[in-house]
């Protein structure tokens, strides 16, 4: 006689809708601990060898350079603060503060927004920046102090050591604006024009006598207050315009 359904035999296997729910439930217990147990394994998943700064990056070990791996979301709304570009990749503005002068012709800066120091870094050559401290060599434009001072030997030794001096006094670890230009294919150099709140180091430079005008560096949208500063210098006989020393 044919088997009919509802044999003992049949009685013992789970019901279809049973059967097919255990399948599906089954790969989610299995999945899950080795989910786990790969997270936790050392260098697999987030994990990544060395430290990330608060920025989301950091310094490779083998190459020395700086890159992101979970940049913080707020980053390019606050490098604003720091860098404004007016033309890029040649022409801008950055905020920082004075960390270093060890020459008469130029500044460092230290930006300290990490993403707005690393948008520039790219642009400038490595012997005009400090990636770990995050510092740019600014050039000052419009004035040259190391030519400026060029009498005798003695009277330059003299004149570069003054301003360096000058320039330290008016401007170490103070805050400063920057109108820079990336002028160079070859130097990538940043020329700029420094502001320490509303005043113009660069015409104070030329109205101090410790540099002359220098006027074949492009436009200058300050010519005529660099003009008239070099012509009171020259009056009042300061600086480089001393008769004798």
């Amino acid at each position: 006689m044919a088997a009919v359904a509802g044999t003992a035999e049949d009685s013992e296997r789970p019901p279809a809708r049973k059967a097919a729910g255990l399948a599906r439930a089954r790969p989610r217990h299995l999945v899950l601990p080795a989910l786990v147990v790969l997270l936790a394994a050392p260098g697999v998943g987030w994990s990544h060898p060395g430290d990330l700064d608060s920025y989301g990056g950091h310094f490779d070990g083998k190459t020395g350079y700086y890159h992101y791996h979970r940049p913080a979301m707020d980053m390019a709304l606050r490098k604003k603060a720091y860098l404004e570009w007016v033309a890029y990749p040649h022409k801008g503005v950055i905020k920082g503060t004075v960390a270093k002068i060890e020459r008469p012709n130029a500044i460092w800066v230290r930006v300290p927004y990490r993403p707005a120091y690393q948008e520039l870094v790219t642009l400038v050559s490595p012997s005009n920046r400090d990636d770990r401290q995050q510092l740019l060599r600014v050039w000052l434009r419009f004035v040259s102090p190391e030519e400026t001072g060029l009498r005798n030997r003695a009277f330059a030794r003299w004149f570069k050591e003054r301003v360096v001096f000058e320039l330290r006094q008016k401007l170490a670890e103070r805050q400063v604006t920057v109108q820079f230009e990336l002028l160079g294919e070859d130097a990538r150099r940043m020329r700029g024009m420094v502001f320490l709140g509303e005043e113009n180091i660069n015409l104070w430079l030329v109205l101090n006598g410790w540099s002359y005008y220098v006027i074949n560096e492009g436009y200058n949208s300050f010519d005529t207050l660099f003009r008239q500063a070099e012509d009171l210098a020259r009056g009042d006989r300061a600086g480089v315009w001393k008769e004798s020393r």
